[in-house]
């Protein structure tokens, strides 16, 4: 008997592609604690672009497997798309030959901004291969809904940041460089870009909720305010009760984008969403998880 599109039952199992990586261990954690059961797959299990996704009794799958580092977009395009777009189609067809619904985090697909904040229905613009690759994604998502019926939610975070993410990513470059007693000062390429900051924890939330909306939608996550690097230092330096003060270098990135915010309206009326955990609360929870676990490996 064929499921019905959109049913997932406390019996089905939830598939977290990217389980093992920051915003899936954390969903995949959550959904545990929920009494959920999940099957995540990550790239010990297989290529996404190639492998054969063969999992029983799935009522919803959470698309988070993905090349994810903008820098490395410009060294190694082609693996950006490989895992982004082939790998989303190849989890497409899964849901499309299971008949289940899909979520779908993308990201950085708005290029520069013509206004602020930045609503869903804002003209979609690459400014670097991964971006590129996200557009693409998404598009493969519609398709498959268009002509297939494959359901889908598609949640574009702006700037996730929370305990286990990778040491690369500014607010834990910041962190590190704050608990270091060798370094007297915080150093950042450019400080002039601002972001909209969402903690990991929130995030995650606005996931779950999409499984109370089988019909799907396009949602931004986001807090709905942007930050300056400088704010950042400020806070980080008043949760250590330090004083170290910042330091550029001026080395600005290809294409870069000065100032996004987020508009979250729609996850509000749609999924009763709202972002629970500010900036100061989140950056004190990153800064205890980071003393803890000085080596972060994913």
């Amino acid at each position: 008997m064929a499921r019905k599109p959109g049913c997932c039952g406390m019996s089905d199992a939830i598939l977290v592609t990217g389980g093992t990586g920051f915003v899936g261990s954390h969903l995949v954690q959550h959904l545990r604690r929920a009494g959920r059961r999940v099957l995540a797959h990550s790239s010990k299990d297989g290529d996404i672009a190639t492998c054969r996704l063969d999992f029983d009794d799935v009522g919803h799958v959470f698309h988070l497997a993905g090349r994810s580092f903008v820098p490395d977009s410009w060294k190694s395009p082609r693996a950006f798309y490989d895992v982004n777009v082939l790998g989303t189609a190849n989890v497409l067809e899964f849901c499309r030959r299971r008949e289940v619904p899909l979520t779908f985090v993308s990201s950085y697909v708005y290029g520069t901004p013509r206004c602020l904040p930045i609503r869903e229905d804002h003209p979609l613009a690459p400014l670097n291969p991964y971006s590129h690759s996200k557009i693409l994604a998404e598009d493969t998502v519609r398709q498959f809904g268009a002509w297939f019926g494959v359901r889908a939610s598609i949640v574009r975070p702006f700037n996730v940041y929370g305990p286990g993410q990778n040491a690369r990513f500014l607010i834990p470059t910041i962190i590190r460089q704050a608990l270091d007693p060798g370094c007297d000062r915080i150093t950042v390429r450019d400080e002039h870009p601002k972001r909209d900051y969402i903690h990991v924890s929130d995030l995650v939330s606005l996931l779950i909720a999409t499984l109370t909306r089988p019909a799907g939608g396009v949602y931004n996550a986001g807090a709905g305010r942007s930050v300056s690097i400088s704010e950042l230092v400020i806070e980080i330096n008043t949760a250590l009760d330090g004083r170290k003060p910042l330091h550029s270098i001026d080395e600005r990135r290809q294409e870069e984008v000065f100032d996004v915010v987020a508009d979250i309206t729609r996850a509000g009326e749609e999924l009763g969403w709202q972002p629970r955990i500010g900036l100061a609360e989140g950056l004190r929870d990153t800064i205890q998880w980071m003393q803890a676990n000085p080596i972060v490996c994913r």
